[in-house]
């Protein structure tokens, strides 16, 4: 069984962690640690997780994006609408879902940049992202 909240909670992710670049507040490019899908997966497993996966969820139509009806048109012409995902998170017998926009850095996605790719990297964002909320597991990162 897995750990409680406080307890996974004090697990230092930081040597788990990879560096990737984002701007801070001010424009500025920074370096910021992120949590990899599989080392969460593995850091539930060694403690205490029997279960852990995660699939995406569907909208009405059958996709995995889910997005606004409206759209919207930036100041260069591009249009936009916005974008997320939803997971179902499985953790031993705790099943709960989890959203995230998708993202390019700190910028939403517009439509002449969308890719599976960038669904996928949403995805996988929003399992860390909602076992942190849930369980604790690399809740420090935010």
């Amino acid at each position: 069984m897995i750990k409680s909240f406080n307890e996974m909670r004090k697990i230092d992710v930081l040597p788990h962690c990879e560096l990737r670049e984002a701007k801070d507040d001010k424009g500025k490019t920074i370096k910021v640690p992120y949590l990899n899908w599989a080392k969460c997966k593995q850091l539930l497993h060694d403690n205490g997780a029997e279960v852990v996966y995660f699939e995406p969820c569907v909208n009405a139509s059958g996709s995995s994006l889910f997005m606004a009806s409206e759209v919207f048109t930036d100041s260069k012409g591009n249009t936009n609408r916005c974008y997320e995902v939803r997971v179902r998170i499985t953790i031993d017998d705790l099943t709960f879902e989890a959203q995230f926009p998708l993202m390019n850095g700190s910028n939403p996605v517009k439509d002449n940049s969308l890719t599976q790719q960038r669904l996928w990297n949403a995805q996988t964002r929003a399992f860390v992202k909602g076992v942190a909320m849930r369980t604790g597991l690399g809740f420090e990162l935010w």
